[in-house]
């Protein structure tokens, strides 16, 4: 489905029609939220972002299409770099960050945000003058047009995924404004995206079954459970 079919699906859902300006935004957000949660293979860089560092500082800014876990690192001669969690870790290796060397041989990230952005940080050790290379998930291509296509989630499963996440997302940001909100509606697609997710004797295999079949297994990378999926 692309960008105005899943449009057009939500106002089969959405009675109040002065919304429909906000389900291009309720959709990118499901995506978003998806790719969070899932380790989504469409998602998953085969080939590695450069980037360069110098000895003038042990914290970069990440690309603006990291999504989450680097999970592999290189030095510029393609030695594996050792990865940890926190920057915390790194300053136990260098409390004062002053070390230098020919590479880096351990980074960290961290996530923050700065005047409502989010904002995400790889930190080094020691520092170096280099490019290094890193492999992470990418977020989702933001869908704009209505022939825009969301690619990251496999067709088959837009309707029976995308939709119910979108419409999770949507009373999600509209409970807190509706007085004496139904919790219902919300409580319907959280079992639509159960289903979807789970799959069922109706629907037959679940994204979480594909996934686990393709990769060995979809392995929950944080986020909300709102259907209490208990992923991990």
């Amino acid at each position: 489905m692309n960008l105005g079919e899943l449009e057009a699906a939500l106002d089969l859902s959405v009675q109040d029609k002065s919304l429909r300006g906000y389900f291009a935004a309720w959709i990118n957000n499901a995506l978003l939220e998806l790719a969070a949660d899932f380790e989504l293979p469409a998602l998953k860089l085969q080939t590695p972002y450069s980037l360069v560092i110098t000895t003038a500082a042990w914290i970069f800014d990440l690309p603006a299409n990291f999504q989450k876990m680097i999970f592999r690192a290189a030095d510029s001669d393609y030695n594996e770099i050792t990865r940890y969690r926190t920057f915390d870790t790194l300053d136990r290796l260098d409390i004062d960050h002053d070390d230098t060397g020919d590479h880096v041989t351990a980074v960290a990230v961290a996530e923050g945000e700065t005047a409502g952005a989010e904002v995400k940080k790889i930190g080094v050790y020691p520092k170096a003058t280099e490019t290094i290379y890193l492999w992470y998930y990418k977020k989702p291509t933001v869908l704009v047009n209505p022939t825009d296509t969301p690619t990251c989630i496999p067709s088959s499963y837009h309707d029976r995924v995308i939709i119910p996440k979108a419409m999770i997302v949507a009373h999600r940001l509209l409970q807190d404004q509706v007085e004496n909100f139904d919790i219902k509606p919300l409580q319907y697609w959280e079992s639509k995206l159960a289903g979807g997710l789970r799959g069922s004797p109706v629907d037959g295999i679940g994204l979480i079954n594909y996934l686990s079949k393709i990769q060995g297994g979809p392995r929950r990378h944080g986020g909300r459970d709102p259907v209490g999926l208990n992923l991990h």
